[in-house]
């Protein structure tokens, strides 16, 4: 089991988001957000761990996984789904000291931020529960910074005059409230926004807010109508990375699903297709000088690996290393057995990639014409960094990625899976060769030392004829 999801975790694209681990009964047990998704799931099928993640690990059936925009939108997901879920797993491996809350005491004249462990009946507000500690600081800072409020933790009624701005107002993150009392009002009112931000209410306040911005301008008010606007402008960047959210899981995965069709729909305008292309095909060489050589050949559906489909090549021709023949040849052999009715190849692409540039997909592109079949081909270019800044055609025209992030993110991954794939056969063939040429070396030492013992008592017998002789 621990190999099919250690597989399973392999085709997960390096994005951030949320993973659900579900035992044999499909409950979840556990809820996990990473950065890089592939890299954080995998990472619970191999190597060792500590008792408890080992015991919920041997519990692991199954797992989901929603991919996000950010590392904050996995954060308050993560929450999200902890409150709908309550899976035991996630309270035992943080040593059960529960999930901090956020608590605001808006009784106060000059309200603060503060995690606590747990809700209190004390009139305060409590907004939460939220994964770690660690995660709940970086969502207050990036709020406060946003909205212009101070992080120092010092007592801004204490404060009023007394001190200069400190830093942080001079970097542009902080309206210095401790200079005025006359800011008072003002600084409720941001703490208010805030509150409203972590409660996911932000369309609501940007409406609230434009029409405060409007009344302060038509009021010649020119300095709080600025302010309400810099305030509009910081909520819409937290709004557009969907910082906060209490969707359900149902509600995600259709915004995923509508967010892949966006990005397939991106590609047939920018490719001049005649219809939104859904399964990609893509290939890759690997070699070590002449030796060895293979083709890989993935398949993704809808944004989704299928490795069902996928295949592998071992290179027949001997051309030496060539990666336009050996593209040719692992193209050729896969249309020829699609053209044959092999049920392993039954299904064409709506897109073909290649590794490389126009003069590797205008080798396919001429191999697919003398062999009947029409596919869109596009080779797959890399930059300096070996990360996959454009598609091109045969005839040289590029599409450029880096202005659609959720392309380049889909390009780069189908790219990289690809050449994982074909490097992964490669060495699996190279350590078989070495096996075999170790095997035939340790056999012909055999057969040398049963010949030298055969000559030594050859000579010894011939030592003793001569011996009786004389």
């Amino acid at each position: 089991m621990a190999g099919e999801l250690r597989e399973k975790a392999q085709g997960l694209p390096q994005l951030p988001g949320v993973y659900l681990m579900k035992d044999e009964q499909n409950q979840v047990i556990y809820v996990g957000k990473a950065a890089r998704l592939r890299n954080r799931v995998g990472s619970y099928f191999v190597g060792a761990h500590d008792t408890k993640t080992e015991v919920m690990i041997s519990k692991i059936e199954d797992f989901d996984a929603i991919i996000v925009e950010s590392e904050f939108e996995a954060l308050i997901l993560e929450n999200s789904l902890i409150k709908e879920y309550l899976p035991k797993y996630n309270v035992r491996l943080r040593d059960d000291k529960g999930y901090p809350v956020i608590r605001v005491d808006v009784q106060s004249e000059y309200p603060v931020f503060k995690i606590v462990s747990s809700a209190g009946d004390d009139g305060a507000l409590y907004l939460g529960p939220y994964g770690g500690r660690q995660d709940t600081r970086k969502a207050i800072s990036a709020v406060s910074k946003a909205l212009k409020l101070p992080t120092c933790g010092k007592n801004l009624k204490q404060m009023i005059g007394k001190h200069r701005p400190c830093l942080n107002h001079d970097m542009g993150n902080c309206r210095a409230y401790c200079q005025k009392a006359e800011l008072a009002d003002d600084y409720r009112n941001a703490i208010t926004a805030a509150i409203d931000v972590f409660q996911g209410k932000t369309g609501s306040l940007v409406k609230k807010l434009t029409k405060e911005m409007n009344k302060a301008s038509d009021d010649l008010n020119f300095e709080a109508a600025a302010l309400l606007r810099d305030r509009i402008k910081a909520i819409k960047v937290l709004e557009q990375k969907q910082f906060f959210t209490e969707e359900p899981i149902e509600e995600h995965a259709a915004l995923y699903k509508e967010k892949v069709l966006k990005t397939h729909q991106w590609l047939e305008k920018a490719m001049m297709l005649e219809s939104t292309p859904e399964r990609i095909e893509a290939y890759d060489i690997s070699n070590t000088g002449s030796s060895d050589t293979v083709g890989s050949m993935i398949v993704f559906d809808k944004g989704k690996p299928v490795k069902k489909d996928y295949r592998r090549f071992k290179i027949k021709s001997k051309r030496g290393q060539d990666d336009y023949a050996s593209m040719t040849e692992v193209v050729s052999r896969r249309i020829k057995r699609y053209l044959a009715d092999d049920e392993k190849f039954s299904t064409l692409p709506d897109i073909m990639l290649i590794d490389g540039g126009a003069n590797h997909a205008s080798v396919i592109r001429k191999i697919l014409a003398e062999l009947g079949v029409a596919l869109p081909v596009f080779g797959m270019v890399k930059d300096d960094r070996h990360k996959t800044r454009a598609l091109v055609s045969p005839d040289g025209e590029e599409i450029g990625l880096a202005a659609n992030p959720a392309v380049f993110a889909l390009i780069g991954t189908i790219q990289e899976e690809a050449h994982r794939f074909a490097v992964e056969y490669h060495r699996n063939l190279r350590s078989k060769t070495m096996l075999n040429k170790d095997s035939k070396k340790e056999s012909g030492n055999e057969s040398n030392k049963r010949k030298r013992k055969g000559a030594q008592a050859e000579g010894a017998d011939g030592d003793q004829h001569k011996t009786n002789e004389r």
